[in-house]
This record gives C-alpha cells, sequence and structure tokens, in this order.
C-alpha cells in the first residue's frame, strides 16, 4: 500500500502540536491560560512572519479564498481555544479533553455536507476508533463537582474546530503555499484570542507572564509548525483523513511522559486499550483501496 504524502504531514502535525503542549503546559505553572493562548499565537506569527519573506511564499489574488482562510483560523486555532480553555476551566481537563477529542467526528460531518467528500465506511469506523482511542487515553479520575451544563464549551469547541478544518480546506485550494494561508489564518485567531483575554484580564490576574512568556512562545513555534504541517497535508488530503491523523496527539503525550518522564502511572489498561484503538482507527482512515 502506497503511503500518501498528507500521512506523514498529519503524523509531523500531530507530533508537532504535542510538543506545543508540553511547552504550553510549563507556562501554565506561571501565567494565566488566557494569556498564554495569546502569548503562543504571537509565537506563531513570529514564525510565520519571517519564513514568508525568507522564502518569498507568493500570496494568491483577492478572493473568496481568503475569507475561508480567515474563518478557517477564527475557528480553529482562535475559538477553538476560548471554548476549550473555558472548558477546562469549568470541568476540568481530564472531562474537557475527551470530549473535545470527537472533533474529527464533526469534521469527517461538515466535510461531507460542505465539501461532498465520499468517505467508504472503513474510513468512518477509523474516525470513531481514533475518537474512543483519544477518549480512552485522556481519560481518567476526576475530582469536584461540576455542572453537565458546563460540558457544552468543549463540545462547542470540538464542533468550531470541526467546522474550522473544512473552511482551512476550502480556501487552501486557491494558495500557491500552506506558509500564507497560515499565516493569515494565525492573525485571525490573534484577533479573537487577544480580544477574549483583554476581557477576562479585568477579572483574572494574569499571573507571572515574564516567567512564563518563554515556555509559551516555544509553545508558539512549535504549534506554528504543527499548523504549517496541518494546512499542508489538508491542501492534499481529505479532511475526513487528515483531521483524525492530527487528532492523535494524546498518544504522543503519553508515549513522552512514559519514556521521558518516566511516568509509569500512565500504564493503566486506557494506555494500551486506547494505543490499540487510535493506531487501528488510523491503519483504517490512511487505507485506500
Amino acid at each position: 500500500m502506497l503511503i500518501e504524502p498528507f500521512v506523514f504531514l498529519s503524523l509531523a502535525a500531530a507530533l508537532s502540536f504535542t510538543c506545543a503542549d508540553l511547552f504550553i503546559r510549563k507556562g501554565l505553572q506561571y501565567a494565566n491560560h488566557f494569556m498564554g493562548a495569546t502569548i503562543t499565537i504571537v509565537g506563531e506569527l513570529v514564525l510565520f512572519i519571517p519564513l514568508i519573506f525568507l522564502l518569498n511564499s507568493p500570496f494568491p489574488e483577492l478572493g473568496a479564498h481568503y475569507l475561508w482562510v480567515m474563518i478557517g483560523g477564527l475557528c480553529n486555532p482562535g475559538l477553538f481555544l476560548v471554548f476549550f480553555l473555558i472548558g477546562i476551566h469549568k470541568i476540568g481537563v481530564a472531562r474537557a479533553a475527551p470530549i473535545k477529542g470527537m472533533s474529527p467526528i464533526f469534521a469527517a460531518l461538515f466535510a461531507l455536507i460542505f465539501l461532498g467528500e465520499d468517505p467508504a465506511w472503513y474510513h468512518l469506523m477509523g474516525v470513531l476508533f481514533v475518537v474512543g482511542g483519544i477518549v480512552l487515553l485522556v481519560s481518567g479520575k476526576t475530582e469536584g463537582r461540576w455542572s453537565r451544563w458546563d460540558a457544552r464549551w468543549p463540545l462547542i469547541a470540538a464542533i468550531v474546530s470541526g467546522f474550522g478544518a473544512m473552511s482551512w480546506k476550502k480556501g487552501l485550494v486557491a494558495f500557491p503555499s500552506a506558509l500564507t494561508a497560515s499565516m493569515i489564518g494565525a492573525s485571525a485567531a490573534l484577533v479573537v484570542v487577544g480580544a477574549y483575554t483583554c476581557y477576562t484580564m479585568r477579572e483574572e490576574d494574569a499571573g507571572d507572564v515574564r516567567q512564563a512568556f518563554w515556555p509559551y512562545l516555544l509553545g508558539g513555534l512549535t504549534a506554528g509548525m504543527g499548523i504549517f504541517l496541518f494546512t499542508s497535508a489538508l491542501q492534499t488530503g481529505q479532511v475526513f483523513r487528515v483531521v483524525p491523523l492530527v487528532q492523535i496527539s494524546p498518544l504522543f503525550t503519553v508515549l513522552f511522559s512514559v519514556i521521558f518522564l518516566r511516568r509509569a502511572e500512565f500504564i493503566t489498561w486506557r494506555v494500551p486499550a486506547g494505543a490499540i484503538l487510535t493506531v487501528s482507527g488510523v491503519i483504517l482512515v490512511v487505507l485506500r483501496v
């Protein structure tokens, strides 16, 4: 079976997002998460803008494709970050992350409706396996009381992330370079996240921004590379196949924690079960008969 280029790009994007998560978690020890989200997106632009000038990446002529790319950036990482972080604040990451992991289902649905993509039954089964594996990998015991109604925040994050993937795909068709599209999308995301951060800072303490700045910035640089790889994958691959591959980053997070941080407590029944489901889903998603 010939492995198509979008598979490698998608898996590299997942690895980049995993590294970004590690840097961002370090920053969260010092500063507010919304402040961190803003610095992270600034870090993405710090990566994109010099590379565009260095590589002389071309911009297409004005058209509706610019609007679609901006909507893609507004949705993901923009609104996705806002809603997901609110969800973490309301119900905790252990509950919010599995709900957010449903985004490949919504991405496949939007691609089917708006892009006319036609997945086979085994592709859809692969999407479900990946989602199930993500839920197992990131779920665990949680504490504290919470309102079930607050679960809407990570669910909305999953929906806007899925819609964002469809929007990226729709706009990227006209862009000769995924780098310029990534910069435009990240700029749109910065407007949303930056505005919400300014709003939250009226009531919340920003924390020690000086200590958190470099971890967040490094997180932004690696997340920017992830977005570039993600958009490059979308240029050649179908949404319902790319998004599940990118969403396997929790599997890399668990593996890194076990290998490099010696976090042996990660090895519960959920880890092998989630890994088997996720890998099985990946095989089904990339399969072309």
